[in-house]
């Protein structure tokens, strides 16, 4: 490229913004540069590393912009009550953006008051975040870290953008960035700025279900062990770890002992339920034909996760009964619970829906029950006998049909013909299964549920706990500090509700207050350009 070229983009590119000049004149170098290159991989290579270079240098050339037409005011008042007149232009902080490291200069206020802090005007307009990332990369970083590991979250955010953030820092980012999570997903006003913003699918769905009336509300919690630090378990877990009476060797378990290393997160899905045209019969859940199409079943929709390892199960369920209220405060829906069969997890729905004067139906999952049958079918028949599979089929179509105390008699009439040895296998399972059958029996009513289009199975929640928890929290050697959990799980549950841009901004706006505005006894001068 010619030189009186080069001065004459540089000139043209200074009349449109002051400094631009030198930027046009590398930019055409980079092209040059470029278009040098033999590959398309040099290419691409050159122009990406180089090009972060020339964009940070724009976003530093607007920052000193605007550094420049700072106004100098006569003072500042700050929270504390003291006046900071004393102002000192010139004062530079780094910080690091997706592009690079950019330096803004700002003029800081003091007063002559010992041991009282300058105020930056700036800042706030700016909306620095206080530490030395910026606001977009710290957003960048929570993406990578909440699908892989920190050491994974460091590479990938090393690639996409050439900053290298440390794990240290990529872990501090990932819990500040939560500090508003908890209290987004309970607000009640939010909640009415997420229902406004449901996207067509969602009420093309509503749509439909309600030709078919209103759609069942469904309730469903479970739990999902996460290993932690040892000062990060629940002090009952603790304790059974430091002790583990009975262990019978002393470098590992034995049968039936655990590490006592993990702490459940507490984790539940409230979601609408579209019921299929044509109800399924119990026949068709238990199998079909060979070759014959699958029935149509219930389908969630609006599925709305929680994901909490600090807090109890009746604190869980009583969130999860909170937000289902906001989705039907006149209550006009059949509300539904599904729960693996837990008591505590029944006694609680039980006794919150009653508190709340609420009418809810609780169904026991039935992949639940049919491992129950399993478990007395081999007591029955010989391993690996094929009639043990038509066994367990026809008693779950008993139970399907409303027929669950004929299935409990027909156990205790198998085990009274060919008692099994006390104290065995055999005996413990065929106790457990008649216990646990006898003792749900209020919560089988499969055929009401069936015939009403209702799921019977926990296959939502089920799923929760593998990709909100498992998928993230399991990965091979973590263990989590408690603070560092409890982020990580709400990141991942806003974003498996679709609310990580509606969350970000509102976090935003919350770091500003706390960070900036609430710093001045009068913000109007920490909001003046």
């Amino acid at each position: 490229m010619e030189e009186y070229g080069l001065e004459e983009l540089a000139a043209s590119a200074e009349s449109v913004v002051a400094g631009l000049g030198p930027l046009a004149v590398a930019l055409a170098g980079l092209a040059a540069g470029a278009g040098r290159a033999v590959t398309l991989e040099e290419m691409e290579s050159l122009v990406t590393e180089r090009g972060r270079e020339l964009l940070c240098g724009v976003v530093q050339l607007s920052v000193d912009a605007q550094a420049g037409r700072e106004v100098r005011l006569p003072g500042v008042t700050g929270a504390d009550g003291v006046r900071r007149s004393c102002a000192e232009p010139g004062h530079a902080r780094t910080v690091v953006t997706r592009l690079g490291a950019v330096v803004v200069r700002r003029i800081g206020y003091r007063s002559k008051v010992r041991k009282t802090g300058m105020l930056f005007p700036r800042d706030a307009v700016l909306n620095l975040p206080p530490c030395g990332y910026s606001w977009c990369l710290q957003r960048l970083a929570v993406m990578f870290c909440r699908s892989v590991s920190f050491d994974q979250g460091h590479e990938l955010v090393l690639a996409a953008t050439g900053v290298s953030v440390g794990r240290r820092q990529l872990e501090q980012i990932v819990v500040a960035a939560a500090a508003d999570a908890e209290r987004f997903c309970q607000d009640l006003d939010l909640a009415a700025v997420l229902q406004a913003g449901q996207d067509q699918e969602q009420q093309d769905q509503e749509q439909e279900q309600e030709k078919k009336g209103l759609p069942p509300l469904v309730i469903s919690p479970d739990g999902k062990g996460v290993a932690m630090r040892p000062e990060a378990r629940r002090p009952e877990t603790a304790r059974k770890a430091a002790g583990r009476p009975g262990q019978a060797f002393a470098r590992r378990l034995g049968t039936g002992q655990k590490s006592g290393s993990k702490r459940i997160a507490e984790t539940g899905v409230v979601f609408d339920v579209i019921r299929p045209d044509e109800p399924r019969t119990p026949e068709q859940v238990m199998g079909r034909a060979p070759g014959a199409p699958a029935p149509e079943g219930p389908r969630a929709v609006n599925r709305w996760y929680i994901a909490d390892i600090t807090a109890s199960c009746a604190e869980t369920i009583t969130k999860l009964l909170d937000h289902a209220e906001r989705r039907d405060p006149a209550r006009a829906r059949t509300w539904i619970a599904l729960a693996d069969g837990a008591n505590h997890q029944i006694d609680v729905i039980t006794a919150e829906a009653a508190r709340r004067g609420i009418t809810i139906t609780i169904l026991i999952d039935f992949i639940h029950v049919i491992g129950y049958l399993w478990k007395a079918a081999w007591c029955f028949c010989p391993a690996r006998d094929p009639a043990a599979e038509d066994w367990v089929t026809a008693a779950g179509l008993d139970i399907l049909h409303g027929r669950a105390p004929e299935v409990i008699s027909r156990i205790e009439a198998a085990a009274a013909a060919d008692p099994p040895r006390p104290g065995s296998e055999h005996a413990k399972n065929i106790r457990a299964t008649v216990g646990y059958l006898t003792a749900k029996l209020p919560y089988l009513d499969y055929p009401a549920a069936l015939a009403n289009g209702w799921p019977i199975a926990t296959g939502v929640i089920e799923g929760a706990c593998r990709h909100l928890v498992a998928d993230r929290m399991g990965i091979t050697g973590a263990r989590w500090g408690l603070e560092g959990a409890q982020a990580m799980l709400w990141h991942r549950a806003i974003a498996a509700n679709g609310d990580t841009g509606t969350y970000w901004t509102w976090h935003l706006q919350q770091e500003h207050q706390r960070n900036h505005l609430s710093r001045y006894q009068d913000s109007s001068p920490a909001l003046a350009a």
